[in-house]
């Protein structure tokens, strides 16, 4: 009796390609699933069903059956809840890793239990490896696409569930997978990739944000403590970012300024310049582990944002979590965000959510011991 495999569709070209690999391969009885995540509001309209017709379309095609799993109650609760949360507290989560650990990973498979499923196939690039015959035996590895790359994002999903997972593409590059949609007569081959949060209904996610946190005017303080602006809350900015026009300046032209550090009990933010946006050390939260844990120090390749290059590393666990020493500066250690760990192999090993930046404490420390009245001009 041949596996059961629920491929993911999204209504993309990803995915719509990864299916027709599988049904072209003939091993398994495929059911095409989209998941129904947020349904949108007036003002933060998400058109899932032009993405949810396409995947019908797609599995039609294909001539598999089609199921619609609507989750957006637990996607609202623990991602865009979450998502919100963390942007109160200050921090700068990645949802898509919330929607991977909670959603395609978890509340998916548990609806699928009905229809009896062995396997399930998305459209990520990504590689799954069996080494042996035991559940820690299945890793996560780079794909043949680096700038396609996704396992940066799949790093805190169970690892219990590997040895069900499929990746059809991990040996494809995107200019061949569009190639293949075409090949294939697939009606998504020419749909562009989805671009930003979904949730977001294409605004800015301090928009989006605005409809949950409070506007809050707080100080913008330099390196050496002059007040040079006011901004509109800190939880609304990020480490990295560039002074924008939401934010009133007390003078005039000023040269680009980037958020170095932030105090969200005071609502402050500090600015500099690009160059001091870098740091070479941080702390996380405890490491989640795909695979056997590391309980002393170790070298890996450390990525702390999607598509930044990897950085080699000393990491030095514990209980409470773990000090990273990166072997060069690197910009915009954030907060909330997360740090993927891999092998000289590639292989996802884990990752945490960055939890503090010394450097940042230290930047903040000195702007406020040495806090100043409104400057008259500002200099580099």
């Amino acid at each position: 009796m041949r596996k059961r495999v629920a491929v993911l569709l999204s209504g993309g070209v990803d995915s719509s390609v990864a299916a027709a690999l599988l049904k072209e391969g003939g091993r398994y009885d495929l059911i095409g699933v989209f998941i129904v995540g947020w349904q949108g509001t007036k003002d933060f309209p998400c058109q899932w069903q032009a993405d949810e017709a396409d995947a019908r379309m797609v599995a039609e095609k294909l001539g598999i059956p089609f199921f619609s799993v609507n989750l957006s109650q637990q996607y609202y609760r623990k991602v865009i809840t979450e998502f919100v949360a963390g942007y109160s507290r200050g921090l700068t989560p990645n949802p898509d890793i919330l929607c991977n650990r909670e959603i395609k990973f978890k509340a998916l498979w548990r609806q699928l239990s009905q229809f009896e499923i062995d396997f399930i196939a998305t459209g990520h690039y990504a590689r799954l490896r069996r080494q042996g015959a035991g559940a820690d035996d299945y890793g996560i590895y780079k794909p043949m696409d680096s700038a396609k790359d996704q396992t940066y994002f799949l790093w805190a999903i169970d690892g219990e569930i590997l040895p069900r997972l499929i990746f059809p593409l991990s040996e494809l590059i995107k200019p061949e997978v569009r190639l293949l949609a075409k090949k294939f007569d697939l009606p998504t081959f020419n749909k562009r990739d989805s671009q930003g949060v979904c949730f977001t209904g294409g605004l800015p996610v301090k928009r989006f944000l605005a409809n949950f946190l409070k506007w809050e005017e707080g100080t913008v303080l330099t390196l050496d403590g002059r007040q040079i602006a006011k901004h509109r809350g800190v939880n609304f900015y990020t480490i990295g970012e560039r002074l924008g026009a939401d934010t009133v300046l007390w003078q005039g032209d000023v040269p680009p300024l980037y958020v170095v550090a932030k105090d969200t009990r005071e609502n402050l933010l500090v600015v500099g310049n690009d160059n001091q946006t870098y740091a070479d050390k941080f702390t996380s939260e405890p490491i989640r582990w795909l695979g056997s844990p590391r309980r002393s120090k170790f070298v890996a390749m450390v990525k702390i944002r999607y598509r930044q290059e990897d950085v080699p590393a000393k990491i030095y666990p514990s209980n409470k979590g773990a000090v990273v020493e990166l072997g060069q500066p690197v910009r915009a250690i954030t907060p909330g965000q997360s740090m993927v760990l891999y092998d000289s192999d590639g292989r996802l090993l884990g990752g945490a959510t960055i939890k503090d930046v010394p450097a940042q404490r230290a930047i903040l420390r000195k702007a406020k011991r040495h806090r100043q009245p409104a400057a008259a001009k500002i200099t580099t």
